[in-house]
């Protein structure tokens, strides 16, 4: 098959509909179904009359241009159709600022809608090109990021030279967020609110609970009162004890928890009156 250009005034002219499909397809290796078709007008407007290109070949391009038309719609469809899996996941997506920069926004996709042969994803109550997803999350990730938290710390506790110890603590946003915090040592004594000092995100254990610790290791655990998450970050605070002093009659660590010594006191009491009806 020939294809020649137009010449006038003893010069080729340029052909536009050539150069335009360079243009379109520069820098990828797939040639579109736009371009496709600009080279097949090209090629039925420029032939060369002594040697005309057949029905044959024209009904053959045609059908290859059908194949390719129906291959890349369904290559979208597909691609649509996966996007509507994301309904649910944690995502992060880039917004471009008025000034050209990007900033990214983090949330959950609760919808998806295709217009123009494109997705778009809703997150929380905004539209976003799914082109402009960057990353999906594990489940719970960004509830993850809300938590309460506090940094792992080491404390020695010297009782010839007491001295109290301070640490700050991350309450978490939103609805991951606390308020108040409950330290418990070894797991099993909960300190005294009426020795710790809060100022803000900065706790302060006063010496006297130190003082009441057997010499060696302990590990305090802190709970945050994050409802309805009560966030625990186990051992994050190691304390070293030398030349304390433990007494038994002292208030420095609550006792059981009222309602829960009420609770298993009757039980108690229940379980010894059926007891004795049996022996009677």
């Amino acid at each position: 098959m020939a294809l020649i250009q137009p010449v006038k005034d003893g010069k080729i002219e340029k052909n536009t509909a050539i150069e335009s499909t360079a243009k379109d397809t520069t820098g990828t290796s797939n040639l579109g179904k736009d371009a496709f078709l600009q080279l097949l007008v090209a090629q039925m407007r420029y032939q060369d009359p002594l040697n005309p290109t057949s029905d044959t070949e024209y009904i053959s391009q045609l059908a290859q241009f059908s194949q390719l038309e129906q291959l890349q719609n369904l290559a979208s469809t597909n691609e649509n159709t996966q996007m509507f899996s994301m309904v649910g996941k944690e995502v992060c997506v880039s917004v471009e600022n008025s000034d050209g920069t990007l900033s990214y926004k983090q949330g959950t996709v609760s919808g998806v809608t295709v217009s123009g042969g494109k997705a778009y994803l809703t997150v929380d109550g905004s539209l976003y090109d799914s082109e402009h997803l960057i990353e999906i999350y594990e489940d719970g990730y960004l509830l993850e990021q809300k938590m309460p938290t506090v940094h792992s710390q080491y404390f020695a506790y010297d009782g010839s030279s007491p001295k109290n110890f301070s640490f700050e603590v991350d309450f978490g946003t939103e609805e991951a967020r606390a308020t108040e915090i409950a330290l418990i040592v070894d797991g099993e004594k909960i300190i005294n609110p009426d020795y710790i000092r809060k100022n803000d995100n900065y706790f302060t254990i006063n010496q006297d609970v130190f003082h009441q610790l057997t010499p060696g290791k302990h590990m305090i655990s802190v709970m945050f009162n994050n409802d309805p998450y009560y966030t625990t970050k186990e051992n994050v605070i190691e304390v070293d004890v030398i030349n304390s002093d433990p007494k038994e009659d002292t208030d420095v660590f609550v006792r059981e928890n009222p309602v829960e010594s009420t609770g298993k006191n009757e039980t108690t009491e229940e379980g010894a009156e059926d007891s004795n009806e049996a022996e009677t």
